[in-house]
């Protein structure tokens, strides 16, 4: 009877190591300069869409509470940043995040390079479009929230990428909508897939449902960052 159980107790333990093998670690890290979610039951032979969010007060937390739903629905990966904030030299600072996402994080998670969307609310939304255009080799997509293009960015057409993906989550009443709606029209002359979505309330986050589909969208109109 003891020789059965020893071979039970043992068969337990690699049915056990097997279950869990391969799986990469889930929850929220702190790694300094971003707060990081990873949804359960990833796998870590592969590599996963990724978020880098930025919110006007540099809070990477608060990307994290406001798109931990969806990102989970699309096993997709976090990054919040807690660095760009309002009232700063993005431009400078976004080469740091850039460099931290590939020579870091991506060492660190499954992170799929090839297919990182940029998003934020606001000011961070307009610093997700400015990562893309900055950095169109990491940026794939974009989802803005009441966020607009700078005017600088719109004055350089010529160099602005082309053929990548946006959502935009916008309101009649806020005051960036009518600069939005000219933002979505010069995206799709340069080949842009995108999307908009309205809500009401103005100048706030877009209800959890539209937020879904805004990253729904994105993901399934990614084409490789380049």
């Amino acid at each position: 009877m003891s020789g059965i159980k020893r071979f039970l107790v043992l068969f337990l333990l690699i049915v056990a190591s097997s279950c869990f093998a391969g799986q990469v670690p889930a929850g929220i890290f702190d790694e300094g300069e971003f707060v990081v979610f990873v949804p359960e039951n990833l796998d870590d032979s592969y590599v996963y869409p990724t978020i880098i969010g930025f919110s006007p007060g540099g809070r990477g937390s608060d990307i994290i509470s406001t798109w931990r739903s969806a990102a989970t629905e699309n096993n997709c990966i976090i990054l919040g940043s807690n660095v760009i904030r309002n009232g700063m030299d993005i431009q400078k600072n976004l080469i740091t995040v850039k460099a931290d996402i590939k020579d870091k994080l991506a060492l660190k998670y499954p992170i799929d390079l090839n297919k990182i969307v940029a998003l934020g609310s606001s000011g961070g939304g307009m610093a997700a479009h400015l990562f893309s255009f900055f950095h169109p080799d990491i940026i794939a997509g974009v989802i803005t929230n009441v966020g607009y293009i700078h005017e600088t960015s719109l004055k350089q057409s010529k160099r602005y990428p082309r053929g990548k993906a946006c959502a935009f989550l916008a309101s009649p009443t806020d005051f960036n909508y009518k600069l939005m709606q000219q933002d979505i029209k010069f995206l799709e002359q340069l080949k842009w897939k995108c999307t908009w979505l309205e809500f009401e309330g103005g100048h706030r986050m877009a209800p959890e449902h539209l937020r879904s589909e805004a990253l729904d969208f994105v993901l399934t109109s990614l084409q490789p960052a380049e």
